[in-house]
């Protein structure tokens, strides 16, 4: 029901008329008789109303042939009068059940008391910020350089990742079909709203291209009535003309064109493809046409056993080379193959060796790099053993007060100790001094003779200055 024909029941509210002249006006309930007369007595009576009223003719002969072929009455069970004399009267009872039952309906709730249709299949998460708006514009046919308007829908499913929303009014172009079924065996969630009467041309294309089970499973498709109008004996239904594909959550694309071959080819369209923060009107938009259209079960109308529940069909993934990083980035279906090289655990870092006293390099082998640490040989004596006991830090159970203390050697054994390194540093000591005697007294003649020119030299030199000084 339109809008204003709701603000009319409203107990105690009458809008104010509204003269035709200003740009408010919509409703006039003049308009409403004249086309009750027109659907129930025909043109005549149409007309006829209008010049006692003195209003003009605000129907054109294209919408009254399209109001007159379309108009849809109510059923017959449906009203009163009509079930009373078509069904037998009941004997009269005493159950209050029974009488109500065959009251009419005066229910009016505010909101819809039937369960939201849930984007069961997945949509990308909307609120943030997505950049500056950015528009590009195409036509059919299309201008310079530019590619026509079928390309662009086409390029615009083949590289959608995440989700392909569609509002149409008719949907029956083969290759656009076959793009969005190709997306969905991807694992892109594709949603499907279309108009009451443009269905029956989708279904029938559907059937001829021979869609099967995987086609279908990441695929949902609604329908959804437009405003109409609602009359007293019947209903004037409307078409949808929203046209538009709502892209991965960042990127639409509306304008005239609706996907069906001849608009594709032999009409004037144009179309604007746009991303940016005003994709999420058009998010909004979409989430508010899905949740009142109905349901058309694609499985039901081609007779096809649904999958079960929570089996999404995804993209194949190819086999990636056998070759992996780590031990455990190898499936569980490749590990039988006999091919498989898996590589070997870093069983130590690098940056540890310095602690180690080795510097990083290439790697060596386990068995070699165990062996550097391994503890010294216990059999072996130190060199000053009393040098590496006086340099031993403290253990932590000395600092206690009930702490033991460690033994340490006697005074004699310090003083031969001592001895024994005096000993041993004097001799070495002496060997020096004898080394550089010897070394100085063991001249070659070429050494003195060397000598002797420098000092011949030095002399003369000597002798030079002496003269200019005087």
């Amino acid at each position: 029901m339109a809008e204003s024909q709701l603000v009319c029941l409203e107990d105690g509210l009458m809008p104010a008329a509204v003269p035709e002249s200003r740009p408010q006006f919509y409703y006039s309930e003049q308009h409403r008789a004249a086309l009750e007369q027109l659907l129930t007595n025909g043109d005549g009576a149409f007309k006829s109303l209008l010049k006692e009223e003195k209003s003009q003719d605000f129907l054109s002969a294209r919408e009254i042939k399209a109001i007159t072929s379309t108009f849809v009455k109510y059923k017959q069970e449906e009203d009163d009068g009509g079930a009373a004399e078509s069904k037998p009267k009941k004997q009269p009872t005493t159950d209050k059940r029974e009488d109500s039952g065959s009251l009419r309906s005066t229910y009016w709730p505010q909101m819809s008391d039937t369960e939201v249709p849930p984007l069961d299949i997945g949509w990308p998460s909307s609120g943030l910020f997505k950049g500056v708006t950015r528009v590009s514009v195409y036509t059919h046919p299309p201008k310079e350089s530019s590619p026509h308007i079928k390309e662009v829908v086409r390029k615009l499913i083949q590289e959608s990742c995440k989700v392909v929303a569609i509002v149409m009014d008719l949907l029956t172009d083969l290759q656009i079909l076959r793009d969005l079924f190709e997306a969905s065996k991807r694992g892109v969630p594709v949603y499907i709203v279309l108009d009451e009467l443009g269905a029956p041309h989708f279904l029938d294309m559907c059937s001829r291209m021979q869609v099967g089970v995987k086609d279908l499973q990441n695929v949902r498709t609604r329908t959804v009535k437009a405003v109409g109008l609602n009359l007293s004996s019947g209903r004037i239904p409307g078409n949808v003309q929203s046209k538009y594909m709502f892209i991965d959550g960042d990127k639409v694309m509306f304008g005239t064109y609706s996907f069906s071959w001849s608009s594709s080819r032999m009409d004037r369209n144009m179309i604007t493809v746009m991303s940016g923060q005003v994709v999420d009107f058009y998010d909004n938009d979409f989430r508010e046409l899905y949740a009142v259209s109905d349901k058309l079960d694609l499985f039901k109308e081609f007779h096809l056993s649904k999958p079960k529940t929570g089996t999404l069909s995804r993209a194949a993934v190819p086999k990636r080379p056998l070759a992996a990083t780590s031990r455990f980035q190898v499936n569980l279906g490749d590990a039988t193959r006999g091919d498989i090289k898996v590589p070997a655990h870093k069983y130590h870092n690098p940056k540890y060796l310095l602690a180690l006293g080795q510097i990083p390099g290439p790697s060596t082998p386990l068995q070699d790099f165990l062996s550097t640490m391994q503890p010294p040989d216990p059999t072996e004596e130190p060199e000053n053993p009393m040098e590496e006991l006086e340099n031993l830090p403290p253990a932590p159970s000395q600092t206690g007060k009930n702490s033991k203390k460690l033994k340490t050697p006697t005074k004699s054994k310090r003083s031969w100790w001592r001895r024994q390194k005096q000993d041993k540093t004097s001799e070495a000591v002496t060997e020096e001094n004898t080394a550089d005697e010897a070394s100085k007294h063991t001249l070659t003649a070429d050494d003195t003779s060397e000598a002797q020119d420098s000092g011949k030299k030095k002399k003369s030199t000597f002798r030079n200055i002496f003269k200019k000084n005087k």
